[in-house]
């Protein structure tokens, strides 16, 4: 299958050297910096039984660059959410029938439909934990490879895309409520990542603390509640059994959902810093996925009429860092002034 990935962040390149590895006519579309490294010394995959270096088929992510490409049978979508409107913009210059988003957030679907509503647009997540080491260079660090998948907006069939991935050597699995598929991943990518952006600490030490980890919980309390409104179920998703901690969370004690949680954060995560975090260290990147995450939370929950204090000040808060209207140091190691800041938001 001819296909291109836009995208060579973590997991644009994850996917294209599982992808080439496994024999795929591969595009990747890269920014200026990942182009040369691959070009010069291909694109190396770290994990931890082995190096694997390909050397892909590798253009500019501009549409001069895209048009030199050609025609492929899909195109997988591996940009920052911020990026999907003029990801959706540059597509409409490539043929190919279908499009799969792999984003993390919710609504990036949606956005690709609208501007390309003549393609089959498609739903994926994974959950391996992938870094970037350097330009062309990325690392597992937990070797599990899944895959999950689901008919986008659009419908249709993804039996050959489930091919293409199971010949990369991922363990797939096939879902029909896309949304359902893109929430859950939503769950996971929440748990423990704008709290540790916001004060510089790591998933572990938010969880060791019983009044930062409540705030997880707070947080995720008002995931479930948003997505029961709309009528979506959690998913045993990447063999984390979502559809039985969700319920669990809603109900059970802050002291007994707290461990619970944690180990959910300690195989997810994979011992690495979550990625709002790089949001703002080294330096904040003006942009933010935030506002596709917690922030998703914040707008169904205020359509459904659903208080969402904890993910509204999380939200608000780690916005204001990446656009410079507040500094990272008036919050790193501050935990009263964000626990400050969701009282002042109302309680839940």
């Amino acid at each position: 299958m001819r296909v291109m990935i836009l995208g060579s962040g973590a997991i644009g390149c994850f996917l294209t050297a599982r992808l080439a590895a496994a024999g795929h006519d591969l595009t990747l579309a890269a920014r200026e910096s990942t182009r040369r490294a691959i070009e010069s010394t291909g694109l190396v995959l770290q994990d931890q039984a082995e190096n694997l270096r390909v050397y892909p088929r590798v253009v500019d992510g501009t549409e001069a660059g895209i048009a030199q490409a050609g025609g492929h049978d899909l195109v997988i979508v591996a940009v920052k959410a911020y990026d999907t409107e003029s990801a959706g913009a540059l597509l409409t210059k490539v043929n190919a029938p279908a499009v799969l988003c792999v984003q993390n957030g919710v609504g990036n679907e949606e956005t690709l439909v609208a501007h390309l509503p003549d393609h089959r647009v498609i739903a994926g997540t994974l959950t391996t934990p992938v870094e970037v080491i350097a330009p062309g260079h990325v690392r597992v660090a937990r070797p599990s490879y899944r895959f999950d998948i689901a008919p986008g907006p659009t419908g249709g069939d993804v039996t050959s895309i489930v091919d293409v991935f199971a010949q990369a050597g991922f363990q797939t699995r096939t879902w029909q409520d896309y949304r359902a598929l893109k929430w859950s991943k939503l769950l996971m990518n929440i748990l423990a990542n704008a709290q540790a952006a916001i004060l510089a600490y790591t998933p572990a030490q938010i969880f060791a603390n019983p009044d930062f980890g409540n705030l997880e919980i707070r947080a995720w309390r008002e995931a479930l509640a948003v997505m029961a409104a709309q009528g979506i179920r959690p998913l045993a998703l990447g063999g984390y059994p979502l559809h039985l901690v969700g319920p669990l969370v809603r109900h059970l004690p802050l002291t007994l959902v707290r461990p619970l949680l944690g180990r959910v954060i300690a195989g997810g995560r994979g011992g690495k810093m979550p990625s709002l975090y790089y949001d703002v260290y080294p330096a904040p990147r003006s942009r933010s996925e935030i506002g596709w995450l917690n922030g998703a939370i914040v707008s169904a929950g205020r359509t459904a009429g659903i208080p969402t204090p904890v993910n509204a000040a999380f939200t608000d808060i780690l916005s204001a860092i990446v656009t410079g209207k507040a500094q990272p140091e008036d919050w790193a190691g501050h935990p009263q002034r964000l626990i400050d800041a969701v009282a002042a938001n109302g309680s839940d």
